[in-house]
């Protein structure tokens, strides 16, 4: 059996049973595949539901209309079903966004949850490369003119700049584009990633 460290145990167990009745359906579905797909993996609580065996290995989290489920060194394995299909970018996680419990493959899932555990047990490193975000002039003068919400946007990581970069440069209209101003430097002033408002997390 896993190694189940109490308090982790419990914080998931109440993060569960306080989500939707669609989305507990799908966490407890991942939850007991991950539990039984190695002895070595210890179940935590992060930022969410974690596991981990000799390093980080995976976790997931509900939002208002989908699952993310992460491999935290995902760009170490070889993803041969083509499941990651949610921030594939990013510099070391792999992602899987679900909306519906069919989507849930058990045998598949096991092996890459096999997979990553082995990957960490191999010894496999993070090997950081350099990465800028080029932050548009009209974002960046606002940004500068919130020094708490400046402060926080160049603290994050690659992939949250881009995504609010994103944010503001895919609105089409004028009208619309200072609207996302508005709420990146908003978001960030109170110290907010751009998918915060969707989480919900145990208290």
């Amino acid at each position: 059996m896993p190694t189940i460290k109490k308090d982790g145990a419990q914080r998931v167990a109440e993060y569960l049973d306080s989500l939707p009745e669609w989305s507990q359906v799908l966490c407890k579905r991942l939850r007991s595949i991950i539990l039984n797909a190695d002895p070595s993996l210890a179940e935590e609580w992060k930022w969410g539901p974690h596991y981990s065996s000799r390093g980080m290995v995976c976790g997931y989290g509900a939002f208002q209309k989908h699952i993310k489920f992460t491999f935290f060194n995902g760009s170490g394995m070889k993803d041969p079903k083509g499941l990651f299909n949610h921030c594939v970018d990013n510099e070391f996680s792999r992602s899987m966004k679900l909306v519906a419990e069919s989507e849930i493959n058990e045998r598949a899932l096991t092996e890459y949850i096999q997979e990553a555990v082995a990957l960490n047990h191999k010894g496999f490193k993070r090997v950081v490369t350099e990465k800028n975000v080029v932050v548009p002039a009209e974002l960046q003068a606002a940004l500068v003119r919130n020094k708490k919400a400046l402060a926080f946007f160049e603290g994050l990581s690659y992939g949250y700049k881009k995504d609010f970069v994103e944010m503001f440069t895919t609105a089409k209209q004028e009208k619309t584009r200072q609207e996302r101003i508005a709420k990146v430097v908003d978001y960030c002033a109170r110290g907010m990633k751009p998918n915060d408002k969707y989480k919900k997390v145990a208290g």
